[in-house]
């Protein structure tokens, strides 16, 4: 019994010595998230109070003339200035932007992004944007939003307001998707002609809401997509 109970002592008194002489292990930190990639159709939120609730799609991302990393959006998207912009596909990496400005005839819209948390690109589910130029009926296009992924159609008309109207069918947060004719982005999905689901839908123009952005000024302005 003797024997035994000294055995265990110095079991004991060893793990207790390791217990000492080991060095806390602290837990790891945890990482940062990676760099989410952004491009035409990237889906977004914007959230402030429940009245800046928004979901919406990028049409391009790329540089203003200050060097800033941008997005173009709808207008309508951008409720107000200031407000987080969180990826619906990475919703785990917070905020990587926040809203700049929106405007109106053209609807078209701009959001700040930070170079840390993401990573911009031309193309995305097969559309691509390589610049902004205009278009002209019976053109082929195809759009991309985050509501139905990439679909197709032809230009129906082109609005004295520079408004595109066109057979591509889309659906709520498709707002501010990219519509393109090759690797030309020609319109900045706005909203559904006469009903509030798929098609005809109506594209502000990108190369009138380009013009006039630069001439307005400010963050944005002289916007060229990633990979012109």
């Amino acid at each position: 019994m003797k024997a035994t109970q000294l055995g265990a002592a110095a079991v004991l008194s060893f793990a207790a010595s390791i217990a000492v002489a080991s060095p806390v292990v602290a837990a790891p930190a945890a990482l940062p998230a990676p760099a989410a990639l952004v491009g035409p159709g990237t889906g977004y939120i914007t959230t402030g109070g429940i009245e800046d609730l928004t979901a919406c799609s990028f049409a391009a991302v790329g540089y203003d003339a200050a060097g800033r990393l941008v997005g173009l959006t709808a207008g309508h998207c951008v409720l107000s200035p200031g407000l987080p912009v969180t990826l619906v596909d990475n919703l785990g990496a917070g905020p990587v932007g926040v809203t700049v400005s929106g405007h109106w005839g053209p609807d078209y819209g701009v959001v700040e992004l930070d170079p840390t948390k993401v990573i911009p690109v031309s193309s995305r589910g097969g559309i691509t944007v390589t610049d902004i130029g205009p278009t002209l009926p019976g053109r082929p296009v195809c759009k991309i939003g985050a509501a139905t992924a990439t679909t197709c159609g032809t230009v129906l008309d082109v609005r004295p307001d520079t408004d595109i109207v066109t057979g591509t069918p889309t659906f709520w947060a498709d707002s501010g998707g990219a519509l393109v004719s090759g690797t030309t982005l020609v319109g900045i999905a706005s909203h559904a002609d006469t009903a509030p689901v798929l098609s005809p839908t109506v594209y502000a123009s990108a190369a009138e809401s380009l013009a006039r952005l630069n001439t307005r000024g400010g963050t944005g302005a002289g916007f060229r997509p990633i990979g012109s």
